[in-house]
């Protein structure tokens, strides 16, 4: 029963985070832990998980659009040139560097690229989860971080499309997957073509700002006319959705549709209002997305892989902010 599982988690979840919060861990990883020790590879104590992983997803997606609320579109082209500068060095450097040392390791070149490309990225929701805690999204080292993985969320399009090109030449047969699965939030490319992929997101995301900033503002102004509280949250969720769906149907991600919706949204005069509406249910429904990751570890390979776990997340890390720190 899916009312049960779902307070088993927050049960769970609650005693986790509580005493991780009395030993000042962070609470996302008692949010992680909790989906250790409920999900299949732990104690089992949920059945439906599917249904915890769609309101999972449903959760990032609110805590991007949170994100998009608190960084202003005029902040958003200040970062254009750190894309350049840090972004494109990190991503092109971590891929590079990782696909050599796989190379020289097993010695296949598709398998090589693949590791690099899954190493440069990483999680835009953990991390913005994270800067969102410590109140530093709108800070220097926040803005970075916020734009590095911006430009990793609009490449990802081209590792999508990398990857059948790197499993044929490596006489592998890629796995089917389900439209929409938890944790994918893409779909498929459109097109074929990197190049033309890549051209399709950036117009997707040009026009979503273009017409969000004119569009949005607008209607909410035609809501709140009706002086309807309720119909002004259903139109943000509408919003909010609507974009996320609309981007992951070019290839890009729900998050980064969400995001763009609330940075379109930020600089109107609805901005604030539109947070407040949203921010009780952010962190309840984003807090569900962890535990489900938390779901998909394995505990007992971690267990018994422990050093070389431990080697590849301390290589992971070593190289990206070698490659990050390099000017």
């Amino acid at each position: 029963m899916f009312l049960a599982d779902l307070l088993v988690v927050f049960a769970v979840t609650a005693v986790v985070v509580f005493v991780f919060g009395r030993a000042q861990i962070p609470s996302v990883i008692g949010l992680l832990v909790s989906g250790v020790l409920v999900g299949p590879y732990g104690l089992s104590l949920v059945d439906d998980v599917e249904s915890v992983e769609l309101l999972a997803e449903i959760g990032v997606v609110v805590l991007l659009f949170t994100v998009g609320l608190e960084i202003s579109l005029s902040r958003l082209m200040v970062m254009l040139p750190l894309m350049a500068q840090v972004g494109l060095p990190q991503i092109a450097g971590t891929t590079l560097l990782v696909a050599a040392v796989t190379w020289w390791h097993l010695g296949s070149l598709p398998e090589a690229i693949f590791a690099g490309l899954l190493v440069a990225m990483s999680s835009t929701a953990i991390v913005l989860k994270i800067l969102a805690d410590k109140g530093q999204t709108g800070t220097p080292p926040g803005r970075i971080a916020v734009a590095v993985l911006l430009l990793q969320d609009l490449l990802v399009v081209v590792a999508m499309l990398a990857v059948p090109l790197l499993a044929a030449a490596a006489g592998v047969s890629p796995p089917a997957t389900e439209t929409g699965a938890a944790h994918g939030s893409h779909a498929e490319p459109l097109v074929a073509n990197p190049l033309l992929a890549v051209l399709i997101g950036f117009v997707v995301v040009a026009a979503v700002l273009v017409a969000g900033r004119k569009l949005i503002p607008w209607v909410l102004h035609e809501v709140v006319r009706l002086r309807n509280r309720e119909l002004f949250l259903i139109v943000l969720v509408l919003i909010c959705l609507g974009t996320a769906a609309i981007t992951a149907k070019v290839g890009l991600s729900l998050a980064l549709g969400a995001f763009l919706a609330g940075l379109a949204l930020s600089e109107s005069e609805y901005g604030h209002q539109a947070f407040a509406e949203v921010l009780p249910f952010r962190d309840t429904l984003a807090s569900l997305f962890f535990v489900s990751v938390g779901m998909l570890l394995d505990i007992s390979f971690v267990a018994s892989h422990l050093g070389l776990v431990s080697l590849v997340v301390a290589g992971i890390v070593l190289t990206k902010l070698l490659v990050t720190a390099v000017p």
